[in-house]
């Protein structure tokens, strides 16, 4: 258990106090990291995303550190309606498998849904899902969660809602590329990578412009193979 730490959190939605376990950054190290940013982790050590998402175990409202602190008006007697009045209390703060991460991920995009929260917000919730799903080797459900977080990106780009997130534009846009060249789109993911390549602020982040023109490079290839 030297791996995790308690953490006492506030419920955002209706105020109660609980207790979630956390991973210790020394214990959370990948050996391996994929193109789309997911990490490996060892057998047997934490995977630090399956505690990504805090559950009240009250209310059943399920959260992060991303979510703001606001309720936009009529939001919270949604959630009570939607989740709460169904819900029945239960402990996700102990230590979780995938099952329960899975399941912690779900209440966390329709908790997010209903709060109507960033898209931003959204899209990294349906990815960190498509991760786990990956790890556990549930490609059509992985595939399933690419798409919803590649339309989550796509509006965040769109509507600029990553401001103040921890996402920049241009990782935003590396995200949408990688996810579309996942999904088989080469044409649009080309179009994505190049944007990074033309980008006047790339000069400010050249991991991810080195990222881009490889993905750019691979992806070229991989859609004339296709054809």
């Amino acid at each position: 258990m030297e791996a995790f730490y308690e953490k006492e959190v506030d419920c955002p939605c209706c105020g109660h106090k609980f207790h979630t376990l956390r991973v210790r950054s020394r214990f959370a190290a990948p050996y391996k990291i994929d193109s789309d940013f997911c990490p490996h982790f060892k057998d047997g050590t934490p995977n630090p995303h399956f505690y990504y998402v805090r559950v009240c175990p009250e209310c059943g409202f399920a959260f992060t550190d991303e979510f703001s602190k606001s309720f936009p008006s009529g939001t919270k007697e949604i959630i009570n309606a939607k989740i709460s009045y169904e819900w029945k209390k239960q402990d996700f703060g102990q230590l979780r498998d995938a099952h329960k991460a899975i399941e912690s991920l779900k209440l966390a995009i329709y908790s997010a849904t209903l709060k109507k929260e960033k898209h931003a917000v959204l899209a990294g919730l349906c990815l960190r899902l498509a991760w786990i799903y990956r790890t556990e080797d549930k490609l059509e459900e992985e595939s399933r969660f690419l798409k919803l977080a590649l339309q989550e990106y796509e509006a965040s780009y769109t509507y600029s809602d990553f401001n103040g997130t921890s996402m920049s534009e241009l990782r935003v846009l590396f995200l949408i590329g990688e996810l579309y060249r996942r999904l088989g789109q080469y044409t649009k993911a080309i179009s994505y990578f190049s944007k990074i390549v033309e980008h006047p602020m790339r000069d400010e982040e050249p991991k991810i412009l080195n990222m881009a023109r490889t993905q750019w490079q691979i992806t070229v290839e991989e859609n004339r193979n296709s054809h």
